[in-house]
């Protein structure tokens, strides 16, 4: 009897109300207030005036789910590829607001607990038509942004300015266990994001020739520090591709002997190397290759053949130099000094743009050694290259860098 009163009760109240609100919790205590929304099969809505409201709030501290939504297909055919979501969640920003969908955290239960902790976890598989991501995100709309942002630190966690429109954005180190596919990849690398530039010393045959390259594979297991073998899982899937070839590399402990700044210690503390940076040390040896052969063929053009008429033939006291521009980079004027022999009859300085286009040239008609001086009001700020040819035969090519 009781029990129907209250149901009548219930039911007048909420006739009797134009605004009713329902809160529930998980342990089942009930209020009515006020309730003006009512779109879907159930809808809750709030506008309490506060600066955070909170529309619904559930809490569970036993194992399992606080809140679980399903949503399952009808017997009945749908059309093609409609979709059926579990839960949508929309959000609109007013000026200078954030719009989140949705925010999640995670944290121990008390501090110095053994567990992990993880954000958002999500899963997708078995579709046929291809097409199964455990994470599916785009950027919409006409404005710079980026369909994924991830930071390694917290002071992020109000983005960044990303300067464009991106499907991923990563503020901070990203390691891959695997393989990386792409169609290209590109290293930041404008001058106007550099300073104190400087020419690679030379000589760097010489390091080059100390290089241990080995072949190898990698190991199915993960390690400790001591090369012992540890309980974590397996480095790679056991039916990776990775551990049935051979791979051909250096040994970073080896490397980092002769170029230290290519190796780079990670937090768990093995070492890794800068394979890209290689590049440009690969290039600076190429160039000291390319000006010993060119020395090799002008000694050999120009060397006299000694028979009975030119035996006491002079050979020349030295061969034509060119040396790095100083200073390097520079604003107002350098400096380019060379040197050429008495016997060089032609002697041109010949300065072009990265693209190759000539820019100027400069005739030497000084013998020994000379230098030029160069005006930056007569180029433009970036990457000049510039060359000496001296009796039609290339001496030497070097860069030089012009800032305002």
């Amino acid at each position: 009897m009781k029990k129907g009163l209250f149901i009548i009760g219930l039911l007048c109240l909420l006739n009797s109300t134009t605004k009713a609100q329902l809160y529930v919790d998980v342990e089942g205590h009930t209020a009515v207030g006020d309730w003006n929304f009512t779109q879907g099969v159930f809808s809750v809505s709030t506008n309490t005036g506060s600066q955070q409201p909170q529309i619904a709030f559930i809490k569970s501290t036993e194992s399992g789910c606080a809140l679980e939504v399903c949503n399952f297909t009808p017997n009945n055919y749908l059309s093609y590829q409609e979709e059926i979501v579990g839960t949508r969640v929309f959000s609109t920003a007013q000026q200078y607001r954030r719009a989140i969908g949705i925010k999640t955290s995670s944290y121990p239960a008390n501090s110095g607990v053994s567990c992990s902790t993880i954000g958002l976890m999500a899963s997708a598989g078995d579709g046929t038509s291809g097409y199964n991501y455990g994470i599916n995100t785009y950027l919409s709309g006409t404005q710079n942004g980026t369909g994924l942002f991830a930071a390694s630190s917290s002071n992020y966690t109000s983005g960044i300015d990303v300067g464009g429109k991106w499907a991923g954005y990563f503020q901070g180190d990203v390691k891959v266990v695997g393989y990386v596919t792409a169609t290209a990849f590109t290293t930041t690398s404008d001058y106007r994001l550099k300073e104190n530039i400087r020419q690679i010393e030379s000589r760097s045959l010489d390091k080059l020739m100390n290089l241990n390259v080995v072949r190898y594979k990698l190991k199915n297991y993960q390690v400790n520090m001591s090369d012992t073998v540890s309980t974590k899982p397996s480095a790679y899937d056991l039916n990776s591709p990775l551990l049935k070839t051979d791979h051909y590399g250096l040994i970073a402990q080896e490397l980092k002997e002769i170029y230290p700044e290519l190796i780079i210690e990670g937090e768990d503390g093995f070492l890794s190397i800068n394979y890209i940076e290689l590049i440009p040390i690969l290039i600076k040896t190429v160039q000291e290759l390319n000006t010993k052969v060119d020395l090799l063929e002008c000694n050999s053009a120009s060397s006299p053949v000694k028979g009975p008429d030119n035996i006491n033939a002079k050979e020349p006291e030295f061969q034509p130099i060119l040396y790095q521009n100083n200073p390097n980079p520079f604003t107002e004027s350098t400096i380019i000094k060379c040197l050429i022999p008495q016997e060089v009859s032609d002697a041109v300085l010949y300065i072009y743009d990265i693209n190759g286009h000539q820019i100027n040239n400069i005739t030497i008609s000084e013998r020994g050694e000379t230098s030029i001086k160069l005006d930056g009001n007569t180029l433009y700020a970036g990457i000049f290259l510039y060359s000496l040819i001296t009796d039609g035969i290339v001496v030497d090519t070097k860069r030089l860098i012009l800032t305002k």
